[in-house]
């Protein structure tokens, strides 16, 4: 199988963790000897980025702030930020992905985002999707995800609940057409 670096993974119905139920997932990286590394990217949770700013000891702008998502079950603690990459500095750990994206878990590129010195749109993603190596390799081949091209669109602009829908529609499939297993009802 080839690299899914900077795909979305699409949650099939029948995917029984409730931690990946109709979820996105951003791939950052991906290979057969390294596993997977990923981020859902239509999952808001209830913390507000300015409590995790004060935390952090950075200044709160006066302008909205993006929600604040939880980008898997692995790590809830440890945040990244997923954004365009701008003319922010690239950091030597930021994992550069295809569509203009960018993964960082710099402090100083939360600040750089915030402060709005040079603006990007980004979210704050706290947590990670991972994989063992073949183990995504097995759960595509079981048909528990589909695998799409990644849209700014849809990692930024679509509304949250209608992410997997989006994402779903992006290579031609209507989510009334899949049925859960788990279930004898479409979804």
């Amino acid at each position: 199988m080839e690299s899914l670096v900077g795909k979305l993974l699409i949650a099939m119905p029948s995917l029984g963790d409730p931690n990946f139920r109709r979820s996105v997932v951003l791939l950052g990286a991906h290979s057969l000897e390294g596993g997977a590394f990923g981020l859902i990217v239509n999952r808001p949770i209830a913390v507000e980025l300015s409590d995790i700013l004060d935390e952090l000891g950075l200044e709160t702008p006066p302008t909205a702030l993006p929600r604040v998502l939880a980008g898997g079950p692995v790590e809830p603690g440890h945040g990244f930020v997923l954004s365009e990459p701008g003319d922010l500095p690239v950091e030597e750990d930021d994992l550069l992905l295809p569509a203009g994206l960018r993964v960082s878990g710099s402090t100083e590129t939360l600040a750089a985002c915030v402060a709005g010195e040079r603006p990007v749109r980004f979210s704050l993603v706290l947590g990670y999707s991972g994989w063992h190596p073949g183990q995504l390799e097995a759960e595509i081949e079981d048909n528990s995800w589909l695998v799409a091209p990644v849209t700014t669109a849809i990692v930024f602009d679509v509304p949250y609940d209608d992410r997997w829908v989006a994402a779903l529609n992006s290579i031609g499939v209507d989510p009334g057409t899949l049925v859960d297993f788990g279930s004898s009802s479409p979804v």
